[in-house]
């Protein structure tokens, strides 16, 4: 699918520059003025939108409030001056994709638009598991399974995905719809208590056994049980639940009839079952039987492309959660895709669900800790020297004080109890802006 790029700039020279470079990027660029003359292309595919603010007939944010919901779904990007932040962020709220305060980098514009645009084509195509190549593998290897009714063995570190990826192949499964996805964790099943909840039981099978009860292997007849955690599994166990795989049948506790349940196994752990079969704490027999098909799913850190997709699908799911818009500022996506993210998809989740329980209105404009800090590794010995870790500090202070004063200086320089001079000095050393003066309007 070839990439298309609409560009709506009244300025000359940048937009002959946004052109050029877009250009050698691959993009065929539409070049627009003004908004009248954008609004007529409106109806075409596009893969990314640049426009400016402030236009010659009028303020493109207010434009984009008005456009249907189809035009609003394409990857936007607002390109405006501390001025015009405030407008910005309202049209993030809409649906716009990011915003770039002036004079902003290149390359970085370039980036996202490549992310952009290769998200929205990705996609299309339906993506379940992640846009990256390794799980655009997985997946298209998971699809393959799912017709079948082989055992899958799902391995990967703590939060990756797995029960996802499990569900996935459960909902591609023809035979799903007669049965559950019956999901399991295996380490959270007190011992002594494990036959019980596998198998059932029946009334008085047991003391406080006060009526009869279907275990996880009964209830997913016809559809899948998912065996997260399985390294975890008892040896008395394991025994017990391979010759209920092998056979398709079992009895309840206190039962002497035999209960016959049809099922697709799927298994997951963050263990090296291997290791374990090698020294002895899991069962062989039952590694093969589980493994039929055994697919790795790679961590996070290993496919950065899959960061900024997690991170719009997670934060769509917030919106809905917490009924309310969800506005996301360049710097606070800069800083998402920067952290390393060892706990995978289940601590961005919880990242961004607390940055979005702490935010202001519902915009997501900083990071909750200095980025130097997230992204020291405890592990490597290094260690933040004082004087970056104050620099820091005060790059995100000024930052969100510009953003509560719209950019303005003066007013900045009264909220933080500086002179004019000193902020000027401060932004110019820690690369806020340009570090030079604003036009008059913005001082």
């Amino acid at each position: 699918m070839s990439k298309s790029l609409l560009l709506v700039e009244d300025d000359p020279i940048m937009g002959e520059s946004l052109l050029q470079r877009f250009e050698l990027e691959g993009f065929k660029v539409a070049w627009c003025r003004r908004l009248a003359e954008a609004e007529g292309r409106m109806d075409e595919p596009w893969s990314a939108v640049i426009s400016d603010v402030r236009l010659p007939d009028g303020l493109s944010t207010q434009w984009f409030a008005e456009l249907p919901v189809a035009s609003r779904s394409m990857p936007w990007f607002f390109l405006t001056g501390y001025g015009s932040v405030n407008d910005a962020i309202a049209a993030i709220r809409l649906g716009a994709r990011e915003y770039l305060t002036k004079p902003f980098e290149i390359e970085r514009l370039v980036a996202l638009v490549h992310a952009a645009a290769s998200s929205t084509e990705q996609v299309l195509d339906g993506a379940v598991l992640g846009v990256s190549p390794a799980m655009r593998r997985v997946e298209e290897m998971l699809r393959k399974v799912a017709g079948q009714k082989s055992s899958v063995l799902l391995t990967g570190e703590s939060g990756v995905g797995k029960e996802v990826a499990a569900q996935l192949v459960h909902s591609l499964d023809p035979r799903s719809a007669k049965g559950e996805f019956i999901a399991v964790n295996c380490a959270a099943v007190p011992e002594t208590m494990m036959e019980a909840e596998f198998f059932g039981y029946e009334k008085g099978a047991f003391s406080g056994a006060q009526r009869s009860h279907k275990g996880y292997l009964e209830r997913a007849h016809g559809g899948t049980l998912f065996l997260d955690e399985v390294g975890d599994l008892p040896s008395s166990m394991q025994a017990k639940l391979l010759r209920a795989l092998q056979e398709k049948c079992f009895f309840r506790l206190g039962s002497e009839r035999t209960t016959h349940s049809d099922f697709r196994v799927i298994a997951a752990t963050n263990r090296d079952l291997y290791a374990d079969m090698m020294v002895g704490t899991f069962r062989e027999d039952l590694f093969y039987r589980l493994a039929v098909i055994n697919l790795s799913l790679p961590p996070l850190r290993e496919r950065p492309e899959d960061i900024r997709w997690l991170t719009e699908r997670m934060l769509l799911q917030l919106t809905v959660e917490q009924g309310r818009p969800i506005a996301v500022s360049e710097a606070f996506m800069r800083d998402v895709l920067g952290r390393n993210w060892k706990g995978n998809a289940r601590e961005l989740r919880s990242y961004l669900e607390q940055a979005v329980v702490l935010s202001d209105e519902g915009i997501l404009d900083l990071p909750i800790q200095p980025k130097a800090v997230d992204r020291l590794d405890p592990d490597s010995g290094e260690f933040v020297p004082l004087q970056a870790m104050i620099e820091e500090t005060e790059r995100v202070h000024i930052q969100r004080a510009l953003g509560r004063t719209s950019g303005s200086v003066s007013k900045t320089a009264d909220l933080l109890g500086i002179s004019r001079k000193t902020l000027w000095e401060k932004m110019k050393k820690l690369k806020i802006g340009n570090g030079t003066p604003h036009p008059a309007g913005h001082v």
